[in-house]
């Protein structure tokens, strides 16, 4: 990847791809004009939205830190976005940021700490929702897991690894970036846990400070969300083809401790038709539960949900060893 560097003097470059989200990446870039430290760049890659992302910052903005804006003339994805990025980068270090994330004041003085640190390392902090909002029932699952996780993390109950690299919040040397290849664009979803796959098969050691937080504001519909385990189940399968030790018993080791009652649910809706109805049946009951305010029991149902649709798309993509009518 070629160097283009700046005249900014900034050791820290923050890349943000966006498309036609004007609200969300203004919120974004103001959070970051507000950082706790100075030396850093953002650098905006519009992946070919109806309006140019630059003519959508409003010039005070604009004017009062220094952002650098990458056009992709067609839409390319978000990792290919975020290599395009990277290759624009002059920086040492580079964070990767969603254009819906709102940086807390010292997120990047925190990532550039942890950095400075020296070695192949790549650093990794909380993406949290905003506090005090009610949130739709499937974003709600979506935090308590990730929250979960992260109290984990901070305790040193779990350690920091390749699964935990998301891009809504993660710092790395650009020099690692570039020796692992950046990106895979062929992975559509997912693309950051399978680039920290290789940054671990490369050498890095990952870290975690649960101070280093951004807010996720989540918009994500029903509809969107019902996706993500399809997703999920298609990397693993991906990761299988690819990597020859992806460590797919993994998979298999984390289905095998799931709830027994959702390992219990999964042998009486083996049938197509069955699981549909199952997780139509589970939606419904989340929903209702969530307005009642029964939020334990409404993120049940959502976790029967995405383990029944990731159940079913790993069958129906024939990983191996884990086939249509698995007792997994």
């Amino acid at each position: 990847m070629a160097s283009i560097s700046g005249d900014d003097g900034a050791d820290i470059d923050i890349v943000i791809p966006t498309r036609d989200r004007p609200a969300q990446l203004a919120t974004t870039l103001e959070a970051l004009r507000n950082q706790s430290c100075d030396r850093l760049r953002v650098i905006v890659v519009d992946d070919g939205g109806r309006t140019r992302a630059e003519n959508l910052v409003p010039n005070q903005l604009r004017r009062s830190m220094p952002i650098r804006f990458i056009r992709n003339e067609e839409s390319i994805g978000p990792g290919g976005s975020r290599n395009r990025g990277a290759e624009a980068s002059g920086a040492p270090y580079i964070v990767f940021m969603d254009d819906d994330c709102i940086a807390d004041r010292d997120l990047i003085a925190r990532h550039r700490a942890a950095l400075m640190a020296g070695g192949p390392t790549v650093s990794l902090g909380p993406i949290l929702s905003p506090p005090g909002q009610r949130l739709p029932v499937w974003t709600h699952w979506d935090a308590d897991r990730l929250g979960r996780e992260y109290r984990r993390l901070a305790t040193g109950e779990s350690q920091p690894g390749w699964r935990h690299v998301y891009t809504g919040n993660v710092g790395l040397r650009r020099d690692d970036f570039v020796a692992v290849g950046g990106f895979d664009t062929r992975f559509a979803r997912q693309e950051d846990v399978e680039l920290g796959r290789r940054l671990a098969r490369y050498g890095c050691r990952f870290t975690f400070d649960p101070a280093a937080i951004v807010w996720h504001d989540s918009d994500r519909t029903l509809r969107g969300w019902l996706r993500i385990p399809v997703y999920s189940a298609h990397f693993d399968v991906l990761m299988d083809q690819l990597v020859p030790d992806s460590r797919l018993w993994e998979v298999h080791d984390e289905l095998t401790a799931r709830h027994w009652a959702l390992r219990a649910t999964r042998p009486l809706v083996r049938m197509p038709l069955a699981q549909r109805t199952a997780v139509g049946a589970a939606v419904g009951a989340g929903c209702l539960l969530h307005a009642a305010r029964l939020d334990r029991a409404a993120l049940a149902a959502f976790s029967l949900v995405w383990d029944l649709t990731y159940n079913q798309a790993l069958a129906d993509a024939t990983l191996p060893g884990v086939r249509q009518g698995s007792s997994l």
